[in-house]
């Protein structure tokens, strides 16, 4: 990397900030783009991964270190004499580094959560020192115990891997949690404890099926929908409307253990199940025994600890018990600190964090709104104050307060802050702004920012354009602490239900396809509890929420005011920008299928295991309903609706066929169990505990012995369902010289090699030696572009050629973004060590080399007709690397035509005076 170039980079941007009185959204761009439109080769391709600890400041004070998420890298910076953050250098990890840690002041830990691994570098030399496999979804890394062990939590199967440090080959040991998502993780001073934040602990409220609700025995007398005001309605029921459809009902577990909705009558006697509701899981590191700390709030977001053993927890308490949506308008959700101390966890000191709110108020001043914290996503303890810092990933500022929540100062810094550090001293605290890309430097004392400092950042403008919509809590809220992110968290959801109705609404007549054969009549405004709908995938896939009663997203701008409490609906540009940042978010790789994507031989299921191959046949031919409908019928492939209202067997109100892609990440409900880690399971109104219940419901698998084998099957290919993420995407192996020759390393990678192959995905790999890090990128027919344009190579050099002091890692990830990824980091056009050896910046697209000369294809130094020869060869042999304008065909392999000959002819002809022919003119999609 150009050190020089890159200090000019990452200069301080300007102090004085834009006010958050309205709507408003940084764009920090490193370089000027070539271009303005769409360029598929630079395809961004996004999965909205949070963070959990994104920022680390060594124990000796001399350097900080930073994911950068979107561009798949770890930063490094030097603390300096004036003690703000001096670029050092950036090395490449794995795919959607969401936290690291520091293991020594040189040795680093990143967690990759695409790739499930962890990256462990040296981030003095910038070399890669060994990759950890882990299980899906890693999200945080601690080292505690004697002797030290690596504690890392993986959140999509609600358990710790330990791994020993020194040689991380494979976990010793795994730690099964009561708890849904486990990501934050803290260690106790002595190193004898560690903390586990459960990002989905849910808050004990889970839902009564209709039917249960509509029994003559129930609190109501078989009233449905239950009053939910003494025995009236608040608001009054609409005189107008025709009687409600009868739905499912809230409870919340009280104190006391009762299950309670929120007109405080009593539903115990119709809740045979229970739920954990744990918050905090306290693990021995020697033993590993575990113990719990409930009911402190619904999503903990991140932990901390303080040097006398406190622990803090921060993140937010949803009122999801409080129906219909008047009101909850405003106060659907409270942002939380809690602490205990380990002597004592049981008893836990709780505080909102914003005490300036009367939530009997829903609207202030605007001037109130922006004192609010909101979407809190890390905390830290000042060595001697005793104050806790806490940063608003929504509201982009950073609040100072007790443990008790009462406020004691607040500090703007930049967009979207993730990450906190504070110096040993307590002078210096660095705040990480992911949605910003950079970090703040802030005087605590002071409570003012001193510096802002930018990393380089990929993120396409309609992310970033977007993102205030769904998370600025200032500009969309009533009371400054609200969102759409507070529910649809990270654009996925909360594990709850909710009852948004209004008795005093009107009817909506169905604007959307009806079933054949079906009568779908209006929706009331009654409609009872929904679960949260995850926000990947919901853009392309027909009209939106359960009842399909959401045309678009335009069509969600009354929740702005009704829902939100905010002053007035967003423009209609806005929401356009809503809609085209949600439209960019993916889901990850679906966990159950095999790296080649194809599916599991067997897998585990409600009562017994299942063949998902099988139940793919099944769900696709089998006639389950009424005149030969088979599940596909409804639930058509490949995203599992077919985008029509359906309101099959009379049921109580229309409801859209539901996409399936997803469902492995709601199990965790049981009505058996009285341990169950969530609330709400399947199906709308969370009528169903597992896939088995549901197959269960009015279908004809056949006779009594084949019909469980066969739903069992079915419920093994719902929970294995693709994604439109590729299995093996963040798939990572790599070669260290002890193992270039290892039988199962050299399979994966050729199995992802043919995946390749097929367009399924794309390949990167990265040598990472003292020099430097170089970069390759896998161009089809065995044939690796190198970082350097006219230098290519093979597989086969790469790993043959690794050794201790150079690994080769190779990587998969998405088509069309292998350019980027792994050659071309700003995507001008000329890749990144040709930048490196003209003088110029590979992560400032203004920055472009003088002596660069593409048009040179034999790599000799010397433009002449050996080069026209070498190219001709190449394209009459469709030789990739003839690929000259990096086309990609549909099926997202390089395209050679006639245009790329005469490109290069033209290019020849005009010689290299100057940089060239550009390979991304259009720059970043």
């Amino acid at each position: 990397m150009n050190a020089m170039n890159e200090s000019a980079r990452h200069a301080a941007l300007p102090t004085t900030h834009p006010g958050r009185t309205q709507l408003t959204v940084w764009v920090l761009v490193a370089g000027a783009l070539l271009g303005s439109a769409v360029d598929a080769q630079n395809a961004f391709v996004h999965w909205e991964s949070p963070h959990v600890h994104p920022l680390e400041l060594s124990a000796d004070g001399t350097r900080l270190i930073a994911v950068n998420t979107a561009d798949h890298r770890l930063e490094v910076y030097g603390i300096g004499g004036d003690r703000l953050p001096g670029y050092q250098r950036s090395i490449p990890v794995g795919l959607d580094p969401v936290s690291v840690r520091l293991r020594s002041n040189t040795e680093a830990w990143v967690v990759n959560q695409l790739s499930d691994s962890i990256s462990v570098v040296d981030i003095v030399s910038g070399q890669l020192l060994r990759t950890v496999a882990t299980a899906d979804e890693p999200a945080d890394v601690v080292f505690a115990g004697s002797p030290q062990r690596a504690f890392v939590s993986i959140s999509s199967g609600n358990r710790l891997q330990v791994f020993d440090p020194t040689n991380p080959t494979a976990p010793l040991s795994t730690v099964a949690l009561d708890g849904e998502e486990p990501r934050a993780l803290a260690t106790s001073p002595d190193g004898s404890l560690v903390y586990v934040g459960m990002f989905e602990s849910g808050n004990g409220s889970t839902s009564l099926r209709a039917p249960v609700v509509s029994n003559v025995n129930s609190p109501y007398n078989g009233v449905n929908p239950p009053p939910n005001q003494g025995t009236s309605f608040s608001p009054a029921i609409n005189p107008a409307l025709p009687p409600a459809p009868a739905v499912a009902q809230i409870v919340r577990k009280d104190a006391a253990g009762v299950f309670r909705d929120d007109n405080g009558r009593s539903w115990s006697a119709f809740v045979n199940w229970n739920v954990a509701d744990n918050d905090v899981a306290i693990v021995n590191a020697s033993s590993l025994a575990v113990s719990y700390v409930p009911r402190v709030m619904t999503m903990v977001m991140a932990l901390g600890v303080g040097a006398n053993g406190q622990v803090a927890l921060v993140g937010t308490e949803l009122k999801n018990e409080i129906r219909f949506e008047p009101n909850v308008k405003s106060i659907f959700v409270r942002a939380q600190i809690g602490s205990f101390l380990p002597a004592a966890p049981g008893t836990v000191t709780v505080g909102d964090l914003n005490p300036q709110l009367d939530y009997n108020v829903r609207s202030v001043a605007q001037s109130v709104r922006d004192q609010a914290i909101g979407d809190p996503r890390a905390v830290a303890l000042h060595p001697s104050s005793g104050e806790w810092f806490v940063a608003g990933m929504g509201s982009n500022n950073v609040i100072v307060t007790n443990a008790s929540g009462q406020r004691l100062g607040r500090i703007e810094v930049g967009q979207g802050p993730t990450g906190l550090a504070l110096s040993s001293d307590g002078q210096r605290l660095y705040v990480l702004n992911k949605f910003e890309a950079s970090i703040s430097t802030v005087n605590p004392a002071a409570r003012t920012e001193l510096d802002r400092r930018n990393l380089f950042d990929p993120t396409p403008l309609a992310v970033r354009e977007g993102r205030p919509l769904l998370y600025d809590t200032h500009a969309t809220s009533g009371l400054g602490q609200a969102s759409c992110a507070s529910c649809h968290v990270d654009t996925r959801l909360d594990g709850l239900a909710w009852d948004l109705g209004d008795p005093a609404g009107e009817q909506k007549a169905i604007n959307q396809t009806c079933r054949p054969n079906q009568v779908c009549d209006s929706w009331h405004p009654m409609k009872g509890p929904l679960v949260t709908q995850s926000l990947q995938g919901i853009v392309g896939n027909g009209a939106m929420h359960w009842r399909g009663d959401k045309e678009n997203v335009s069509a969600f701008a009354a929740a702005f005011v009704g829902l939100q409490g905010d002053d007035a609906e967003p423009a209609a540009a806005d929401l356009q920008k809503l809609e085209d940042f949600i439209a960019s978010v993916r889901y990850p790789p679906n966990p159950n299928r095999n790296p080649d994507g194809s599916f599991l031989a067997s897998m585990a299921v409600t009562g017994g295991t299942g063949n998902p191959v099988t139940g793919q046949t099944l769900f696709e031919t089998l006639p389950t309903l009424p005149g030969g409908l088979a599940c596909a019928g409804c639930h058509a492939l490949p995203n599992g609706t077919d985008n029509r209202i359906d309101n099959p067997l009379a049921a109580a109100q229309p409801m859209k066929d539901a996409q399936l892609r997803g469902l492995w990440e709601k199990t965790g409900l049981n009505f058996l169990s009285q341990n169950n880690t969530r609330g709400f399971g399947f199906m709308s109104d969370s009528r169903f505990d597992t896939l088995m219940a549901r197959l269960n419901g009015p279908f004809n698998f056949g006779t009594p012995d084949v019909a469980p084998q066969r739903r069992r099957d079915v419920e093994a290919f719902l929970l294995a369902f693709a994604t439109e993420t590729p299995a093996a995407v963040g798939r990572t192996t790599t070669f260290d010289g002890s193992n270039n020759g290892d039988a199962t390393a050299t399979a994966l990678l050729a199995s992802l090699t043919a995946q390749a192959d097929a367009g399924t995905l794309a390949l990167v790999a990265r040598r990472y030696d003292a020099g430097g890090t170089r970069g390759y990128v896998y161009a089809t027919q065995t044939v690796w572009l190198s970082d350097r344009e006219n230098q290519p190579t093979t597989a086969d050099t790469l790993r043959s050629n690794a050794s201790a002091a150079a690994p080769v890692t190779f990587i998969a990830v998405p088509i069309t973004a292998q350019f980027r990824m792994g050659v071309d980091r700003d995507a001008d056009g000329v890749f990144d060590q040709d930048e490196i050896d003209g003088g110029s910046d590979p992560a400032d697209a203004s920055s472009l080399p003088s002596t660069f000369c593409r048009a040179d294809f034999d790599g000799s130094g010397t433009l002449d007709a050996s080069d026209l020869t070498a190219f001709g060869a190449a394209h009459t042999a469709n030789n990739p690397r003839a690929n000259w304008d990096r086309s990609f065909g549909a099926n997202g392999l390089p395209t050679i035509s006639a245009a790329d000959l005469s490109q290069y002819q033209a290019a020849h002809a005009a010689g290299c005076a100057t940089v060239g022919e550009q390979i991304f003119g259009n720059g970043f999609e």
